[in-house]
């Protein structure tokens, strides 16, 4: 009966709207639950070996993803007229033995600091051996966005210099700003506009232990980023490339140390900051440090299909849907079982783009805009799949319109309301709550903004490059009796989530809200593609491109 219901209402609704009409809703209700689950079977197989990228397993889903997009009609939208875009991926460690680091203090004191206790580094991605020698500049929490009342590099200047930056973000800004500033990668964007050579970043909150933690991480497995044929750094969550000479971190003791030493007060300085005055100021102080770095390159390949538009002006636009195709591969054994399939991360949001996709070759008429369907790499690395295709996309930049990430729809419940991260910033939430209001979904806030959402999936690298993106996940609804969704997903991230238990035959799946999860994000896709004014940023929001 609810089903006969939501057909009768659906082309109500399409009508009401005037974009989508009944061709439209057929195809959309032939969305099958049994393809999905058939694809989760094969990415999820042992034999995939957890896809790592670079590894046999990885191509074996590249081949699949490829066969798919060919026998369903998608139009090869990759490189050279082919589905793939190859992307380097650069693995680069620290080389313990000779790292070093002194500062030339106020006083003409020259103090030696410990790697590990004092400094850590981030291994340069593009360069093997660095020796530099410096002045510094204290930039206060080091952002420059003076619209917004950050103004850390006003009226001082930091060119050829090493910012040090202590990292205190405003606990009144709204959480996906806070995510976004935190990153590591943003703070060195400002440091780079403004002409630094080098940042080091002291986080308050980090303890001794999970400092040492990190600088230990550095000399052994390192950091990855991904990389463009002339080895300029494209993505990195860690070391945005030259012109940076050295990146890393301080302890809170050694940038106490170095401000008492220049006749401040690390605590006052803090309160001054937790005021939102300027503490910027030039250091007497200099720096010297060398290092070297290993790089190891492999290549793996995002996968790109398209859908051509149906009008001759809007058809030069995209829309972009997303789903990441890598997961961890092989790692440490549980219970035996030491290949981390990844079944619902990812490979539920690869057969639910790979679904959405075929919905779109089913129509007789294709929407106003073209559709790219981009499989990306490397997202369990730090996005570097998605970073590499947004900053060098297989079509004109400014033709990107929207981006729609499917990540880990986490099915392990009937679906009944979501929350669409990203969404609030853009005229994208217009969208998302016609299509929601078409399925009888219901629409929620991000209600867990400190697991940091936002910032930890593909649609992150869209929103990095000023084009409005969003990613769905489950609300927080459920109308199953003495069942509380929230904390089945709690619970199932605790034992699921990135383990071996992420698997195809022990796992928990209703695959029938992957179909409604399919849907949705169809249809939100739909939208934007038949919708002449393309999506923009809210009036003033944090990320509106300027």
């Amino acid at each position: 009966m609810k089903k006969l219901l939501l057909l009768f209402l659906l082309p109500i609704f399409v009508h009401c709207q005037g974009t989508l009409n009944r061709k439209f809703l057929k195809s959309l209700n032939q969305i099958d639950s049994n393809r999905i689950k058939a694809h989760v079977a094969y990415l999820a197989d042992d034999k995939l070996q957890g896809r790592m990228p670079g590894k046999e397993g990885y191509q074996l889903a590249v081949d699949y993803v490829r066969h798919q997009f060919s026998t369903m009609g998608l139009l090869p939208a990759g490189e050279n007229g082919e589905y793939t875009q190859k992307v380097i991926l650069r693995k680069s460690v620290l080389q313990k033995e000779g790292v070093a680091m002194r500062m030339n203090l106020k006083s003409g004191e020259t103090k030696t600091l410990e790697y590990g206790n004092d400094y850590l580094i981030f291994p340069h991605p593009e360069k093997t051996a660095v020796d530099i020698s410096a002045p510094m500049v204290f930039v206060g929490a080091g952002f420059d966005r003076p619209e917004r009342g950050f103004n850390d590099y006003t009226n001082i200047d930091v060119k050829g210099k090493i910012v040090v930056v202590m990292k205190k973000i405003p606990d009144s800004l709204a959480a996906n700003i806070k995510l976004h500033l935190n990153y590591a990668a943003t703070t060195q964007e400002y440091a780079i506009k403004n002409g630094a050579i080098g940042i080091l970043t002291c986080n308050y909150l980090t303890n001794s232990v999970q400092f040492k933690g990190q600088a230990t991480t550095m000399t052994s497995a390192g950091q990855t980023a991904s990389m463009d044929e002339q080895g300029k750094v494209v993505g990195s969550i860690s070391h945005r490339g030259l012109p940076l000479q050295i990146a890393g971190a301080i302890s809170v003791k050694m940038l106490s140390d170095l401000l008492k030493a220049e006749g401040l007060d690390f605590e006052k300085i803090g309160q001054r900051m937790e005021r939102g005055e300027n503490v910027s100021t030039n250091l007497t102080s200099t720096l010297q440090s060398s290092y070297s770095t290993h790089h190891e390159d492999i290549i793996s390949y995002n996968l790109i299909g398209k859908i051509e538009g149906s009008d001759p002006e809007l058809k030069n636009e995209y829309v972009v849907h997303t789903a990441h195709l890598d997961h961890l591969g092989i790692g440490k054994a549980v219970d035996g079982d030491s290949i981390y399939n990844g079944a619902h991360d990812n490979a539920s949001g690869v057969a639910c783009a790979l679904e959405m996709a075929r919905m779109y070759t089913r129509l007789k008429e294709k929407p106003k805009r073209s559709v790219l369907f981009v499989i990306v790499t490397a997202e369990e690395m730090g996005l570097l799949g998605s970073a590499y295709f947004a900053a060098h996309p297989t079509v004109p930049k400014t033709s990107l319109v929207a981006d729609i990430n499917t990540d880990m729809p986490t099915i392990i419940a009937p679906l009944e309301s979501i929350s669409a991260l990203g969404a609030e910033h853009s005229s994208l939430q217009e969208v998302v709550n016609q299509a929601a209001k078409a399925l009888k979904l219901g629409v929620e806030p991000d209600l867990e903004p400190k697991e940091g959402r936002f910032v930890r999936s593909d649609q992150y690298s869209f929103v990095r490059a000023g084009i409005p993106a969003l990613h769905v996940k489950y609300g927080s609804k459920a109308s199953l009796p003495n069942f509380s969704l929230l904390e089945a997903v709690k619970k199932w991230r605790e034992a699921t989530y990135h383990k071996t238990a992420d698997n195809f035959a022990g796992g928990i799946f209703y695959w029938s809200a992957g179909r409604k999860y399919a849907q949705l994000n169809f249809l939100i896709g739909y939208l934007v593609a038949q919708n002449p004014v393309r999506p923009s940023w809210k009036k003033g929001d944090f990320f509106e491109v300027r």
